[in-house]
C-alpha cells in the first residue's frame, strides 16, 4: 500500500547513487573507455527510469484497490484501468456477442461490485517510457500535477530513451553516443533522470492517498 512508496523513493535514491559512484570512478580511465562510459550511463538512468514508472503504477493501482471503491463510484479514468479486462474481451469478441458484451460492460461499470485490481494493466501509447507515456499515466490515474513545469526535461527525457534503445538495438555503439557528450552533460543528465523520477513518486503517491480524488465528486 502506502507503505511501497517511501521504500520506492530510498531504492530509485540508491540506484542513482550507484549509477553516480560508478560514473565517478570512470574519470581516471583513459579518453576511450570514458566516451563509452558516458554512453553507458543514458542505458543506466533509462533502466531506472523504467523501474520507477512500473512500480509506481503498481503501488498506485494497489493503493486504489485497497480503498474499497465500487465501480460505481470511479473516476472515468479508473473505469478505463479497472475494467481493462472487459474492454480487451469486448474488443476480441465474435460480432455475435458484442452487444451482450457490451450492455454486461455497462452494468459492471454502474454497479456496486468492489473493484478487484488483478495485475492492474500499464497504459501504453506506444511511445515506450517517452513523456507522452508518462502523461498517459498520470491522466489515467487522474494526477493533476504536472511531472515538470519545464518542457525541455520532458525531451531531456525522450533524449534518454532514445540513446537507451540506440545502445541496446544495436544501431549506435556506447562510445558514439557518449562523443555526443561532455561529462558535465551526464551528470546533468543522472540529476534531471533522478529528479523527475522521485517527482513522479511524489505526485502519485499524495495523488493516491487521498481517495476521494479517486471517486466522482
Amino acid at each position: 500500500g502506502n507503505l511501497m512508496f517511501p521504500a520506492l523513493q530510498l531504492e530509485v535514491m540508491d540506484r542513482f547513487t550507484a549509477v553516480e559512484q560508478h560514473f565517478r570512478a570512470t574519470r581516471r580511465l583513459g579518453r576511450e573507455i570514458s566516451q563509452t562510459d558516458k554512453g553507458l550511463v543514458f542505458v543506466e538512468i533509462y533502466a531506472i527510469h523504467e523501474y520507477t514508472v512500473q512500480q509506481v503504477f503498481q503501488a498506485a493501482a494497489g493503493v486504489i484497490a485497497a480503498q474499497g471503491h465500487v465501480y460505481a463510484d470511479l473516476q472515468p479514468t479508473l473505469l478505463a484501468l479497472f475494467l481493462d479486462a472487459e474492454l480487451q474481451s469486448l474488443a476480441d469478441c465474435p460480432k455475435k456477442d458484442r452487444w451482450d458484451r457490451r450492455m454486461e460492460l455497462f452494468k459492471r461499470a454502474t454497479s456496486a461490485d468492489p473493484i478487484k485490481s488483478g495485475s492492474a494493466t500499464l497504459p501504453g501509447d506506444g511511445s515506450h517510457f517517452r513523456h507522452t507515456h508518462l502523461q498517459l499515466i498520470l491522466d489515467v490515474l487522474g494526477v493533476k500535477r504536472k511531472l515538470t513545469v519545464r518542457r525541455r526535461h520532458m525531451y531531456d527525457l525522450d533524449e534518454t530513451v532514445n540513446n537507451r534503445n540506440a545502445i541496446s538495438h544495436g544501431g549506435e555503439t556506447p562510445k558514439e553516443v557518449g562523443r555526443k557528450y561532455s561529462r558535465q552533460d551526464v551528470w546533468l543528465a543522472i540529476r534531471r533522470s533522478r529528479k523527475l523520477c522521485l517527482r513522479l513518486i511524489l505526485i502519485v503517491s499524495e495523488h493516491c492517498s487521498d481517495s476521494s480524488r479517486n471517486c466522482r465528486a
